[in-house]
This record gives C-alpha cells, sequence and structure tokens, in this order.
C-alpha cells in the first residue's frame, strides 16, 4: 500500500470513529451527515466521496462496533483457562454490556436493524459486513476447537453449532431485553438482569461436564 492509499484508509477510519462516537452519544437518527463531517474535520464533500449515503455509514460504524466486540472476545479466548469458564465470561461481557444507564449499544442496534438490509443491496458494503461477521465467527469457532481438546464441555454436543448459536442469540436477546418496556406488575419478574442470569444459566448447563 502507497503512502496515499494510506492515508486515504487513516481518513475513513477517523470518519467511521467520529460517526460511531456520535451514533452512539446522540443516536442514529439525530445525527447528519455534515454533523459528522464536522465532528471528523473533514469537508462535506469529502464525506461523502468516501460515504455516499448516510446508511452506508451507519454499516461502516456497526462493522467497527463489532470489530471491538471481536477484539474483547478474542482476548478472552486466548487465556489459558477452560473453555467452559471463557464461554462464562463471554456471556458476562455481553451482560456488562447492557448496564449502561444510557442504553448506547441497545440504542444503536435497534437502529441498526432499519438499515441492515441496504447493506445487501451493495456488494462492497455487503462484502465488508459479512466479513466483520466472519472475523467473529472465527473466534468462536476456536473457542469451538478448544472445547473440544481440553475437556472442560461435555462431549456429546456440537460445539461448533452451539457457541455461534449461543452468542448470536444471548448478544441479540441482551440488547432488546434491556429496551423492552413490561406491564408494571411483570416489570421485576422481566427485568433484563433476571432474565440474562437466567438464560447465562441454561447455557451453562447445557454444555457442563
Amino acid at each position: 500500500m502507497n503512502k496515499r492509499e494510506e492515508q486515504k484508509q487513516q481518513r475513513r477510519h477517523h470518519i467511521i470513529q467520529a460517526a460511531k462516537d456520535l451514533f452512539l452519544e446522540q443516536g442514529v437518527q439525530n445525527i447528519q451527515m455534515q454533523d459528522v463531517a464536522n465532528a471528523a474535520g473533514v469537508g462535506i464533500a469529502t464525506l461523502f466521496r468516501y460515504f455516499p449515503k448516510k446508511e452506508y455509514l451507519v454499516i461502516a460504524a456497526t462493522n467497527a462496533i463489532t470489530d471491538e466486540m471481536a477484539a474483547h472476545i478474542g482476548k478472552i479466548v486466548e487465556q489459558t483457562i477452560p473453555a467452559y469458564k471463557k464461554i462464562e465470561q463471554i456471556l458476562d461481557y455481553y451482560i456488562d454490556g447492557t448496564k449502561d444507564p444510557q442504553l448506547r449499544l441497545a440504542k444503536f442496534f435497534e437502529s441498526f436493524d432499519l438499515y441492515e438490509k441496504l447493506a445487501e443491496q451493495s456488494p462492497e458494503q455487503y462484502s465488508e459486513y459479512f466479513l466483520t461477521r466472519s472475523r467473529l465467527a472465527g473466534i468462536l469457532l476456536t473457542l469451538a476447537e478448544q472445547g473440544k481438546q481440553d475437556h472442560s464441555i461435555k462431549p456429546d454436543i456440537d460445539l461448533d453449532v452451539f457457541i455461534l448459536t449461543m452468542v448470536q442469540n444471548f448478544s441479540i436477546f441482551s440488547f432488546k431485553s434491556s429496551l423492552a418496556i413490561h406491564d408494571t406488575d411483570l416489570s421485576m419478574l422481566l427485568s433484563a438482569d433476571k432474565q440474562l442470569a437466567m438464560m447465562k444459566d441454561v447455557f451453562l448447563a447445557y454444555i457442563r461436564t
């Protein structure tokens, strides 16, 4: 990569980080492209050269957040502890993500649901979206292999399918449950904390030796 291309990549990364911070702090719906340009310190024409539509910038910000999550989960997987304990820590990581009083991540992903289908309409955007999730899946499959090797998980389950299914569903539910509004009489019974703690126990009981 030559110096000019490297500078372009750095500028693109800077724009994505600025957009991600604005989306999380103020909400996707409240941010205009000019706001992102101002925060990134670039002209609006430059911003549109990198991201012709706001939707593409939302997708790029989502990819950045997913990469950050993958990096955190990757550090858990790299530890020299049993795979069972790593799975427990990953579940706790998603539970901790719901404890932000402003629920920024939960609200961001709720907004992203409106943009997800747009990723499929652009080959370039969809390719990056797919690769980001593939990187996370690769880390989780490494964990599955560790579980097969260290025997900390009962052997009669398909670990590859279990871990991918567990993380996908637990992460989605963790954010959605934190935003759910229930009838007053049920609010304590159906609190996000209680639901996630129960789901965690169910997942761990299923794989415990």
